[in-house]
Formats: structure tokens, C-alpha cells, sequence
């Protein structure tokens, strides 16, 4: 049982080590033997040519699984990337008109900050929906005006995220409902 276990570690090795050694056995089954007796190991084939044959074949193929892994990997990423943004863009279309407003006074900030009640309905989704965030993790809290009957509404400082701001000036429809401007492309 020891020894199978000791077989499966030859899958853990890195592709570098797995590239090394497919080069290797590769390089000793396949030059010709004059080369070969140069380096002294034509015995060494003779001998063990089978399992020379047996690591370069299993090498090579973990190699190119690897390789396979690593461009079907790509793919997915690009293609979870693209779903996201398709979200992201629906997501900010259909924005009712009260979000739509907060997200254009956000754009107009400078520093795109804005001092907002925690408790708030449109706070709270924006939030959630990682639309905007906390601007830091210490920060001032300021309570709401006792005499506007607010004195229990904490606010606090939030950002508008930079992937917002970079779709809006991306895509030419959120361009147009955000900035009221069409393509500079034009």
C-alpha cells in the first residue's frame, strides 16, 4: 500500500519538475544511441527502457492536462467575467430614479464620497449590491438633527466603487443616463 501511495506523489510534482523530466526521458528514448553512449547511458536505456518509456508517457500526459486545465481555467474566468459585467450593466439600467439620482451625486463629488444615513432603504442596497461601500474602517459617525426628528439616524461616509464609475464611462447607455451625455466616440 506504501508504494501506491508513493506513485500517486509523482501527480503533486510541479510542471516545471513534470517538464524537466518529460525532457529528460524524452531526450534519452528517442536520440540516437551514438548521442546517447556519449552521455554513457545507452546501458541505462537498455536496462530500463520500459520504465523510461512508462514516466515519459505519464509525464507528458499530466502535462498536457495541466495545459488543458490552465486554457479551459481562462475561458471560464473570461466567460464569469462577461456575466458579471452583463449583470452589473443591467443592474444600473433599471435603477429607479431615486439610486440613479444618489449615483449621479456621487459622480459629481470629487473624491466620490458621500456622508449618507446607514438605516436608509437606498443605502442599504446599494451597499449590498457592492455598488458603493465604507469609506475606510474607523471613521467619524455623525447623528441626524434632533430638531428634524433624525437624532437616531447614524451616517456615515460611503464611496461609489471604482468598477462603476469605470462601466458608466464604458458603456455608452449607462453614459447616456448617468452623465446625460451620448459616446465621445461619435
Amino acid at each position: 500500500m506504501g508504494s501506491f501511495k508513493e506513485f500517486l506523489e509523482i501527480f503533486k510534482l510541479p510542471p516545471s519538475i513534470l517538464t524537466a523530466i518529460s525532457i529528460v526521458t524524452g531526450l534519452i528514448l528517442f536520440l540516437p544511441e551514438r548521442i546517447v553512449s556519449v552521455f554513457y547511458l545507452l546501458d541505462f536505456k537498455n536496462k530500463y527502457g520500459s520504465i523510461i518509456g512508462i514516466v515519459f508517457i505519464i509525464s507528458i500526459t499530466m502535462l498536457f492536462v495541466l495545459v488543458v486545465m490552465w486554457f479551459a481555467k481562462k475561458i471560464i474566468e473570461k466567460y464569469k467575467t462577461k456575466r458579471i459585467i452583463k449583470r452589473r450593466i443591467k443592474y444600473l439600467l433599471e435603477l429607479d430614479e431615486n439610486k440613479t439620482k444618489l449615483i449621479k451625486k456621487f459622480i459629481n463629488q470629487k473624491d466620490h464620497t458621500l456622508n449618507l444615513p446607514t438605516n436608509n432603504g437606498v443605502t442599504v442596497e446599494l451597499n449590498s449590491m457592492q455598488v458603493i461601500s465604507f469609506a475606510g474602517n474607523m471613521q467619524q459617525v455623525t447623528f441626524g438633527d434632533i430638531f428634524d426628528g433624525d437624532e437616531n439616524t447614524m451616517y456615515i461616509n460611503y464611496f461609489l466603487q471604482p468598477w462603476v464609475i469605470n462601466l458608466i464611462e464604458k458603456e455608452e447607455v449607462l453614459r447616456e443616463k448617468y452623465y446625460g451625455k451620448p459616446s465621445e466616440k461619435a
